[in-house]
């Protein structure tokens, strides 16, 4: 008989612990199994999930680690440790791992954005009791390796410049974790690397500058190296010369022709004729005196048209080279148009 009493005081207490975890008020935690020491009873009010989570950048492609406080809950002698669930933004969350630190590195199947929970969770007797989720935390997985690209004078890169030039590396890393680095090398001098994007100058007369660059996102993802010819020409053409004016075929028409000037990199864009107004001499070569202008290919010769019949004007030409460089002024022919 007393054996039997003592077998049903047992009972009571072991159930009166499992009501206390289920019935008390925080409905998101939760006791799982039996306990066999009521005198180290915990409310599952008591079982709180970390408070927070801190900023955490993986060095890894493809890794998301995580960063948290530590639970406020009462420890006692009862062992600790902290549930990890992962899922897509607003959930659900499956478990994906279980820690007693407050770190934890996940690596995800596939890149995108996941969200994580975790709990807490405390033993009690043959059984244990896990908080609610704590706050959430998004993070990124990212394997894929980002998109380099480059300009000069915050343009196109193709054709010739007149000086040195302002060479800009920069990154698009799509929906990954972001930008880190940009890497650059330029006439084989030796690789440099600095955060995205990377400004260098390009500078020096030369028709084969070449840039090689590369970057990285956060997490150490690679684009591969691209390669960007930079061509200079700082020297300005040699002006054109025997510059010549005949009257032309038609009323108000006069033909001009010269010997071309010449640019030894680049090469020679086209020329600019400058002309003056009726005139009975040719006067100081300036744009007061010859406020017209008139833009030519890389000719020798071209027809004026449109002037007054039968009227002297004055003629000079600047020539100008494929990198914006210009000549001195030839010197100036006046001719009369028919």
């Amino acid at each position: 008989m007393r054996l039997d009493r003592v077998m049903t005081a047992a009972f009571v207490v072991l159930v009166s612990t499992a009501i206390i975890g289920f019935s008390a008020g925080d409905t998101g935690a939760s006791f799982t199994g039996t306990t066999t020491n009521p005198g180290q009873i915990l409310n599952t009010q008591s079982v709180t999930p970390p408070a927070s989570f801190t900023s955490a950048t993986s060095a890894v492609a493809g890794r998301i680690d995580l960063v948290w406080t530590a639970t406020a809950s009462p420890v006692g002698s009862h062992t600790l440790s902290y549930l990890v669930l992962r899922g897509p933004v607003g959930g659900p969350y499956a478990q994906v791992g279980t820690t007693a630190g407050l770190t934890y590195s996940d690596t995800p199947g596939s890149d995108g954005t996941y969200e994580y929970v975790v709990q807490a969770k405390m033993a009690q007797g043959a059984g244990f009791f896990t908080s609610a989720n704590s706050a959430t935390k998004s993070n990124k997985s990212d394997r894929t390796a980002p998109v380099m690209s480059a300009t000069c004078n915050g343009g196109s890169c193709a054709g010739w410049f007149k000086a040195a030039v302002s060479f800009v590396v920069s990154g698009a890393d799509g929906a990954g974790v972001g930008m880190g680095t940009a890497t650059t090398n330029i006439d084989s001098a030796g690789a440099a690397t600095s955060a995205a994007p990377r400004t260098v100058t390009v500078s020096g007369e030369s028709a084969t500058h070449s840039v090689v660059y590369s970057g990285a996102d956060a997490v150490g993802n690679v684009s591969g190296s691209s390669t960007q010819t930079v061509k200079i020409d700082l020297t300005a053409p040699t002006a054109a010369s025997a510059l010549a004016g005949v009257k032309g075929t038609n009323n108000g028409d006069l033909t001009l022709s010269w010997t071309a000037g010449t640019d030894a990199l680049s090469g020679v864009a086209g020329y600019t004729i400058h002309r003056s107004g009726v005139v009975a001499s040719c006067a100081v070569t300036n744009t007061t005196n010859y406020p017209n202008a008139i833009s030519v290919g890389a000719v020798t010769g071209t027809t004026i048209t449109g002037l007054a019949t039968n009227s002297k004007y004055c003629f000079y030409l600047t020539t100008n080279d494929n990198a914006g460089n210009f000549s001195a002024n030839s010197a100036a022919v006046l001719a009369s148009s028919k």
